[in-house]
C-alpha cells in the first residue's frame, strides 16, 4: 500500500481515501497562452492542462512566474513542472526531464504594422533596436549569428516597447503572439522551428512522469 494511502489508515479505524496526487505548474507569463489581463492563470494552455489533470487523476496548482524562478522551482521541488520552447532536439535545461512534446512553433520576426522589412535588411537595424523574448527564440538567433541586445521576460512589455517605437524588431515565437487581436504587429520572416515541451522535476517519480504524459496524449492541441 503507498505511504499516503498508508496514513490515511488507522489501526481499527476506518480507512478514508487518500487524497489525489498534486502537482504544481509553473508557466511563463504569455497573455491569452498562459495568462489572462488580471495577470492570474488562464489562456489556452491552462484549459488544456485542466483537461489533462482530470484524466491523469490528479490536483493541478497553477504558478504564473519568471523563468529563473521557474528553474528554481524545479531543481528544488520534486512535484514541479514546467512549459519550455526550445530548438529541436535541444537537452531540457538543468533540473528538468522532458514528459511530452506540447507543441510545435516557429521563431518569427515581427514589426509594426506597415512596417515590412526583409530578413536580408536586418543589418541595417542597430542591435539596440532590436529585442528578443524566449530562450528558445534566443537560441535561434544564436545559430544564426543574429546578435539582440535586449532580452524581455514579459512579452506584454515586449509588444509595448515595440509599438512605442522604443524597438523596431521583436523576436519572438508564432504561438506566443497568436492571441494578439489581428493587424497588432507586422509578421515577417520564419528563423527556425521551436519545440514546445512539457517538462518536470528531474526528481520527479518515473511513475508519475509517465502518467502525466499518458494523460496529456490525450488532450487535442492546437496548431500554430
Amino acid at each position: 500500500m503507498p505511504h499516503h494511502r498508508r496514513a490515511a489508515c488507522l489501526a481499527g479505524l476506518i480507512c478514508l481515501p487518500a487524497m489525489a496526487d498534486t502537482i504544481r505548474f509553473y508557466l511563463p507569463p504569455v497573455p491569452a497562452i498562459y495568462e489572462d489581463r488580471a495577470g492570474q492563470p488562464a489562456g489556452l494552455y491552462v484549459d488544456l492542462l485542466q483537461h489533462m489533470a482530470s484524466h491523469a487523476g490528479i490536483t493541478l496548482h497553477l504558478y504564473l512566474a519568471s523563468r529563473p524562478r521557474i528553474l528554481q522551482s524545479l531543481q528544488r521541488q520534486d512535484d514541479a513542472c514546467t512549459a519550455v520552447t526550445l530548438v529541436a532536439h535541444a537537452p531540457p535545461p538543468a533540473g528538468m526531464q522532458y514528459v511530452s512534446t506540447m507543441g510545435h512553433t516557429q521563431a518569427v520576426l515581427f514589426t509594426r504594422p506597415g512596417d515590412v522589412l526583409p530578413l536580408a535588411e536586418l543589418a541595417s537595424v542597430p542591435q539596440a533596436q532590436r529585442m528578443v523574448f524566449g530562450e528558445g527564440v534566443a537560441s535561434v538567433l544564436a545559430q544564426r549569428q543574429i546578435d539582440v541586445v535586449a532580452h524581455s521576460e514579459s512579452l506584454q512589455e515586449a509588444v509595448a516597447m515595440l509599438q512605442a517605437q522604443r524597438v523596431r524588431v521583436l523576436f519572438a515565437t508564432r504561438a506566443a503572439l497568436s492571441r494578439l487581436p489581428p493587424g497588432t504587429l507586422q509578421a515577417g520572416a520564419e528563423l527556425g522551428p521551436l519545440v514546445s515541451w512539457f517538462a518536470c522535476s528531474t526528481r520527479m517519480p518515473a511513475a508519475m512522469t509517465a502518467r502525466l504524459a499518458r494523460a496529456w496524449a490525450k488532450v487535442p492541441l492546437p496548431r500554430f
